[in-house]
C-alpha cells in the first residue's frame, strides 16, 4: 500500500484535528469522523466463536476504537437486535436489511450503523446486487447467494456536510457477480451526483485492476492510497480465524470532498478472543468544503 508522510500532511493532519480551519462554505470548522468496515461474521459458530461470545468483543471494539460510521456484513436477524439492544443505549442506529424476504429461513444481511448524535440519516434504502436490483431476493450472474448493497444519506447535525455511504458484501464464490455487482454500485454512487460518498464492504478479492476492486477504483480511491498519515495495523484483514491475517478482502473507497487523515486494520482481540475471522479497517475522515450541492 502506499503511504505519504510530510511535514506539509503533518501540519494539515493537526489544523484539521485541531478544528481550526474554518469551512469556507458553512463558516464553521469541518470535524473529522471515524468510518469503518468490519465483517462481524454470521452465527453459525458453536463454543468460544459462538455470537453469543463474540457480541460483547464486537461492542467492545466499536467502542474502544470510536467508530462513528460502521458498515457491518454477515449479519442475520437476531444478531442485529443483539446489536440494536447493545449499541442502541450508546448512541447507535442500524439501518439495512437481510438479502432475501424468504419466510423458510433468516438469512445474512449488510447494514450500516452510526452515532445519532453526530449525524442524522436523511435517507437510506438496500438494493439487491443482480439484473432487478429493486427485486429484493433476487441473484444474477452465477453467484452463490443473493448480495445487497445498502446505502444512506447521512448529515452531520448543527448544519454540517451531508455524505452517502454504501456498504456492499460481494460473492464468495463468482467473479463475475463480483464485478458487476460492484458496477452496480459505482453507477449509482455516479448517479448520485456530486456529494462526497463512501463505499465500504468485503470484496472477497484482493486487489487487482481488472477485478472488482479496480471496478471501484475508476471513480473512487482505497482510503489506504490516498492516507495523509501512513497506514497503521496489518495490511491483510481476513484472518480465518488465524492469528495473523492472509488475504486484504476489507476496503473504504472514498469519492469527493473528502480528506483521509489515517487508515488502520485493528487486530484488537479483547480478553485474547477475536471478535470476527475479519479484522475491521477504520479511516479518519473530513470533508475539503462544505455541505456539497444537491443533486
Amino acid at each position: 500500500m502506499k503511504c505519504r508522510i510530510n511535514l506539509s500532511a503533518l501540519m494539515a493532519l493537526a489544523i484539521a484535528l485541531g478544528c481550526s480551519h474554518s469551512d469556507t462554505a458553512t463558516g464553521r470548522a469541518p470535524r473529522p469522523f471515524r468510518i469503518a468496515t468490519f465483517n462481524m461474521r454470521t452465527d453459525c459458530d458453536k463454543g468460544v466463536r459462538a455470537w453469543t461470545n463474540r457480541l460483547p468483543l464486537v461492542v467492545k471494539v466499536i467502542m474502544d476504537n470510536r467508530f462513528d460510521v460502521i458498515g457491518a456484513q454477515e449479519l442475520k436477524t437476531n444478531q442485529v437486535a443483539d446489536l440494536r439492544r447493545a449499541l442502541g443505549p450508546k448512541g447507535y442506529a442500524v439501518v439495512g436489511r437481510r438479502r432475501t424476504f424468504s419466510s423458510r429461513y433468516d438469512t445474512e444481511g449488510v447494514y450500516l450503523m452510526f452515532r445519532t448524535n453526530r449525524f442524522e440519516c436523511l435517507e437510506s434504502d438496500t438494493f439487491q446486487l443482480s439484473e432487478t436490483p429493486e427485486v429484493a431476493g433476487s441473484k444474477s450472474w452465477k453467484t452463490d447467494y443473493p448480495r445487497t448493497c445498502v446505502w444512506a444519506d447521512l448529515k452531520e447535525r448543527n448544519g454540517g456536510d451531508r455524505f452517502r455511504v454504501y456498504n456492499t458484501h460481494l460473492d464468495n464464490a463468482s467473479e463475475e457477480a463480483r464485478r458487476k455487482g460492484v458496477a452496480l454500485i459505482v453507477d449509482r454512487i455516479s448517479a448520485a451526483g456530486d456529494v462526497p460518498a463512501f463505499l465500504l464492504g468485503d470484496f472477497n478479492c484482493s486487489p487487482t485492476p481488472y477485478n472488482a476492486v479496480g471496478i471501484a477504483h475508476r471513480i473512487m480511491k482505497d482510503a489506504a492510497e490516498v492516507t495523509e498519515t501512513p497506514h497503521a495495523g496489518p495490511e491483510k484483514t481476513f484472518t480465518d480465524w488465524k492469528p495473523t491475517a492472509h488475504f486484504l478482502i476489507d476496503y473504504i473507497f472514498v469519492n469527493g470532498a473528502v480528506r483521509v487523515l489515517s487508515h488502520k486494520t485493528h487486530d484488537d482481540l479483547p480478553g485474547g478472543q477475536s471478535p470476527s475471522d475479519h479484522f475491521p479497517v477504520s479511516a479518519d475522515v473530513v470533508m475539503k468544503t462544505g455541505v456539497p450541492r444537491s443533486k
